[in-house]
């Protein structure tokens, strides 16, 4: 049984630069990534739009001047048309996010994109919204198409322990063995990296699984694992990550962000993770 990490810097910070992070600042962030270790790169997404090289928005894996399997690229269900996705060539990975209400139409589109010769992660988004029947519902999805992996993602960062062992147990128990299980958490309610230690710890001796991570936790809301934090920890479990590398990267390419945007706790990132409302929700009023 293995463990992975996917680190996600490029694609969920996108949120907090507005997918601009700059040509050099991409580049750099890959070096770093690629020479620490990491097992995945996210690299940014897949739009309907035309690419400009600042940006980590692509209309094509193409677009992207980086070429390895081991590099992803997500799109949101129903804001990309995969038509314009052309056949494997410079990256390995395609993941499909998708809330509940698109379950029954997901099959076609994966379907396609394992045709054209990529892995096919499947993100079911705010995964806590799932109930027991509809999880069940989701693992057999998953077996049907054949994905690659099927993720726990706390979307809202409204997971607490218990939320996940629920959701563990019964992916655990249907999804097929083949299938890598995938964890990708929010900081709001700050439990992420805890839930993290606890989705590898729970299934690490039972399958293979892959944890999502972001240097310095950047990402929407209150960001996601951090990376560094969690490349440490898996170093004291006796996995082989360049960390030093990774302090590195960090101070040339993600403290000067930190300092100009904010991806920390707030109470009102918080009160949505409590009450499990979408990072985009403006909230006037907390009582209501």
């Amino acid at each position: 049984m293995g463990i992975k990490i996917l680190d996600c810097t490029l694609r969920d910070g996108a949120y907090v630069v507005n997918s601009n992070f700059g040509k050099e600042r991409i580049a750099g962030i890959i070096h770093f990534l690629r020479a620490s270790g990491i097992d995945i790169v996210e690299c940014g997404w897949l739009r309907d739009c035309i690419h400009n090289s600042e940006s980590v928005f692509y209309n094509q894996p193409q677009d992207l001047n980086e070429s390895s399997q081991s590099y992803a690229l997500m799109f949101d269900y129903g804001k990309y048309n995969i038509d314009n996705l052309n056949l494997k060539t410079n990256i390995g990975i395609i993941r499909i996010a998708f809330y509940k209400e698109d379950l029954d139409k997901i099959s076609f589109t994966a379907e396609k994109i394992k045709s054209k010769g990529y892995q096919v992660f499947l993100q079911a988004s705010n995964t806590i919204d799932y109930n027991e029947i509809e999880l069940e519902k989701l693992c057999k999805r998953a077996n049907f198409i054949g994905a690659d992996s099927l993720y726990i993602v706390d979307s809202f960062g409204s997971m607490f322990p218990e939320d996940l062992d629920k959701i563990i147990d019964v992916y655990n128990e249907l999804v097929d063995k083949n299938i890598e299980i995938g964890f990708h958490s929010h900081n709001n309610i700050q439990l992420s990296f805890g839930l993290g230690i606890q989705f590898i710890n729970k299934l690490k001796k039972e399958r293979n699984i892959i944890v999502d991570s972001s240097l310095c936790g950047i990402g929407r809301g209150a960001g996601n694992i951090q990376t560094e934090l969690l490349l440490e920890y898996l170093k004291r479990q006796g996995e082989e990550y360049n960390t030093d590398i990774i302090w590195q990267g960090i101070k040339e390419y993600i403290e000067p962000l930190y300092r100009e945007y904010n991806w920390n706790y707030t109470p009102q990132r918080g009160y949505k993770g409590i009450k499990g409302i979408h990072p985009n929700t403006i909230i006037n009023n907390y009582t209501k």
